[in-house]
């Protein structure tokens, strides 16, 4: 058994207040500065093409990182997020439209599994002059996995086959583009609608392989999917489709033929979620939320963290309430907590319990 901590973080103000509080927060926490700075600073060249890229699409996070620079007292290009934006993990995810589900809301279950060693454990109400109120985890403090902004706008991300990046065991970028994390984030802070984030998407260069589901309030939904420059999306409204969902390998035909190989672990995952929704009756909160309450290969949640597998946090958000209830780690091994965007949290720091169990064997054989 091992214990992390994780974090409920308020951030508000301008993108250069916000970066000093983000700096303020990672030098009271110095066993995070490996992973937000780097020992030497990027080429001169480089730094200015990200930050070039980073002003056309993500406007203000350049700020806020040299908000962060100053507060740490490190010139801006040793700042890790411009290493690894320009070019990890598996998921679980879905989206169900107001037809499906037995109270007519719109909720987005989603279920993150990765190393504790390589994630924030860190949920952040963010709330940027000129931006868009969201709330979501951080990763390498800046970027956001998920999230839920003010208008009932959620998006949510997995890895579409080997993660993209300049970690080893990752794939090597195909394109130049964005990585996830700033998609994600930028997204949010600046979409209201399924329609406007699909718009916004398209239009942005991106390195990463992802399956994103996007949802809103209204009740539409779009699974969108990227793989080495190509994007393809299927978009849902509640008629003939009302629910989408998504793994960790591709779902549509043009990017299975790029990508054709599968995990088994990330098929038996994405049929589970089928089969959940597919069936006639309407879908409540609770059912929701029992397909993360159940350990794999019965349920979405998986203790495999010495394989950098495991359960880091659990989320089900209700677009219409604006609301998210929320578990870090596994849900088997620690409680719920539910929060709501710009209210207080209930606590700044909690205490995550994470006990590694060996997945059944074939969990990472391709299929």
């Amino acid at each position: 058994m091992q214990e992390k901590t994780g974090y409920f973080a308020h951030l508000e103000g301008t993108s250069r207040e916000v970066g000093r509080q983000q700096g303020q927060f990672a030098a009271e926490h110095p066993a995070w500065m490996p992973m937000l700075v780097l020992p030497e600073p990027l080429p001169e060249a480089r730094l200015r093409e990200t930050m070039r890229l980073l002003d056309d699409y993500c406007p203000g996070i350049n700020d806020e990182l040299l908000g962060a620079a100053e507060q740490l007292g490190v010139e801006p290009g040793r700042m890790v997020y411009y290493a690894g934006t320009d070019i990890q993990a598996g998921c679980s995810h879905c989206a169900v439209l107001p037809g499906k589900t037995a109270d007519g809301r719109t909720y987005v279950l989603r279920n993150y599994d990765l190393s504790p060693e390589l994630a924030d454990m860190r949920l952040c109400d963010t709330a940027i002059h000129g931006r868009y109120r969201h709330i979501g985890f951080s990763t390498v403090l800046f970027g956001r996995t998920e999230g839920m902004n003010e208008h009932g706008l959620c998006v949510t991300f997995s890895a579409c086959g080997q993660p993209v990046g300049n970690m080893e065991g990752m794939r090597a970028a195909k394109v130049s583009g964005l990585q996830f994390w700033a998609v994600v984030r930028t997204v949010l802070e600046r979409c209201r609608t399924a329609a406007e984030a699909v718009a916004a998407i398209r239009e942005m260069p991106i390195a990463s392989n992802m399956n994103l589901i996007i949802a809103d309030a209204s009740g539409h939904a779009a699974l969108l999917e990227t793989f080495d420059g190509e994007i393809a999306v299927k978009e849902a409204d509640g008629t003939a489709e009302s629910y989408v969902t998504a793994t960790n390998h591709p779902l549509f035909p043009e990017v299975a033929r790029l990508e054709p190989r599968r995990l088994h672990h990330s098929v038996v995952r994405h049929e589970l979620l089928n089969e959940a929704l597919g069936g006639s009756a309407p879908v409540g909160k609770d059912e929701l939320r029992g397909l993360v309450q159940q350990e794999y290969p019965h349920g979405l949640t998986v203790h495999n963290y010495r394989q950098w597998f495991g359960t880091l946090y659990s989320m089900l958000f209700d677009l219409n309430e604006r609301t998210l209830d929320v578990c870090f780690g596994s849900p088997l091994q620690n409680p719920w907590y539910t929060v709501r965007i710009g209210e207080p949290f209930p606590q700044e720091q909690v205490k995550v319990r994470m006990q590694h169990r060996d997945p059944e064997p074939g969990f990472w054989q391709l299929v």
